[in-house]
């Protein structure tokens, strides 16, 4: 007696090397307003908090805009409209 067939399915793509040039950088952060996407994970949004702070310090940051996004995948569209109004943003962490 033989098992019914089994269909196995590899999602592996193949790579794709993508030439999306680097954003201009700031000549100053002085008087800029910084986003952070906290992407929930574990102390993230406490260590840019941090490096925000440190900023204003340091170089004049103004301003932050912090928002938070609850699950993996893209950032909800008010999400993205928030932190457009930014000049830079800090975008979550690894594990």
């Amino acid at each position: 007696m033989s098992a019914p067939g089994i269909t196995l399915y590899d999602p592996t793509a193949e790579r794709r090397n993508l030439a999306v040039p680097l954003a201009p950088r700031l000549a100053s952060l002085a008087g800029r307003r910084a986003g952070i996407l906290d992407n929930g994970k574990a102390n993230a949004g406490t260590l840019m908090l941090a490096v925000v702070d440190r900023l204003k310090e340091r170089y004049g940051v103004a301003e932050v805009v912090k928002r938070e996004k609850p699950v993996a995948g893209p950032p909800a569209p008010e999400i993205v409209e928030a932190l457009s109004s930014c000049d830079f943003v800090l975008v979550g962490s690894a594990d």
